[in-house]
């Protein structure tokens, strides 16, 4: 999306990707000769070693190529923080620095242990903290994804700061017509650790008491055989799609959803997902654990459903409940909640805004 945006301005740009893919857990090569990859090694874990050293090499790989190459503008996501230390190392007065913070790492470490969490990753995060606030410090601009994450990492007292929530540039408009005649839900993304497939299991049995219900399941991670395993186990009827990035495939799957999951396990930190932005730029309506932004849309936009985890009675009642109707003002709704905030035109006012902030020092 950045790199849309820079080069419709008119910019010169490069972006440095990893070759191994993070979500894919396999190398990729993406054919746009101005995307550069940057050779890194594979792992097969997200909780690994071997995941660090990869961000590692990729790291001093960018450090090596910005070592080589002169530019007016770096513009970089975290995490992995490593990725904005190489860049202050290579950082000149005349090239301005934009940091974008898309996660809260190692905040979001998936664990309720309080041991874990307390200590270890109490004492192994210290790093990275420090890392990440000298990174934002040096920054010429810093966005936070969320007003969560805004808050803490106390950027309200950083002049050069803004939140841009998640974008998604989207050509065409959903079928809101199109609808399911029995409830689905559908899940989206990375089936990973982070993410609270227990519920799911459990909203999914308890709904099926009264109505029937379907789960499709749109993605691939570590814990896919695990979770079509328990599907089978519990006798919920469910679609398995595979990944895919083709968008009019996942409007032709998603659209016709009653729902889009969004839960998460209570110690992750989410404000706002990708996945929740996907889902409403289809006119579907959330059924949402994430805190925060997320939580306070659908409490006041009529988006969805907010959950917590201890306490599946009250949601289960609503969506055992639900007509359709209501549903239909739901999905309408969200695809407007979509347009006002998460839009392509939304993005490009406020990426604007940042520009000409910094305009004056780019261009010579």
């Amino acid at each position: 999306m950045a790199f849309n945006f820079f080069e419709n301005r008119g910019y010169a740009v490069n972006v440095l990707y990893s070759s191994f893919s993070h979500s894919l857990k396999k190398y990729r090569k993406l054919s746009n000769n101005k995307f550069i990859s940057l050779e890194t090694i594979s792992y097969k874990s997200s909780f690994s070693l071997k995941r660090i050293i990869s961000y590692l090499i990729f790291a001093y790989k960018v450090f090596k190529f910005l070592g080589s190459n002169k530019f007016d503008l770096v513009y970089i996501n975290l995490p992995p923080n490593a990725i904005g230390l190489s860049v202050l190392f290579r950082k000149n007065s005349y090239t301005k620095l934009i940091v974008d913070i898309i996660d809260l790492w190692p905040e979001a470490f998936p664990t309720n242990n309080s041991l874990i969490k307390n200590t270890l990753l109490y004492f192994a995060g210290i790093l990275p903290k420090m890392i990440r606030k000298r990174i934002i410090n040096y920054s010429d601009f810093c966005i936070a994804e969320s007003n969560f994450f805004q808050k803490q990492l106390n950027l309200d007292n950083k002049i050069n700061s803004k939140v841009i929530h998640i974008k998604k540039f989207q050509k065409f408009k959903p079928n809101h017509n199109s609808l399911s005649s029995d409830m689905s839900i559908v899940y989206l993304g990375n089936i990973g650790n982070i993410y609270d497939f227990n519920s799911l299991f459990s909203i999914l049995e308890g709904v099926l008491k009264k109505r029937k219900v379907t789960l499709h399941i749109i993605g691939l991670g570590p814990l896919k055989n695990w979770v079509i395993e328990n599907l089978n186990a519990k006798k919920i009827n469910y679609f398995y799609h595979g990944a895919t990035f083709d968008e009019k495939l996942k409007e032709k799957i998603i659209s016709n959803c009653w729902f889009g999951y969004n839960g998460y396990k209570e110690s992750t930190e989410v404000a706002l997902s990708y996945k929740s932005v996907d889902y409403l730029s289809f006119g579907v309506p959330l059924i949402n654990s994430a805190k925060e932004d997320t939580e306070y849309l659908v409490n006041n936009e009529n988006i969805g459903f907010n959950f917590n985890a201890k306490s599946l009675d009250s949601l289960i009642h609503k969506l055992s409940n639900i007509c359709i109707e209501d549903v239909c003002n739901m999905k309408r709704r969200s695809y407007e909640i979509f347009k006002d905030k998460f839009s392509e035109k939304s993005y490009l006012f406020e990426m604007d805004s940042i520009l000409a902030s910094l305009k004056k020092s780019i261009d010579k």
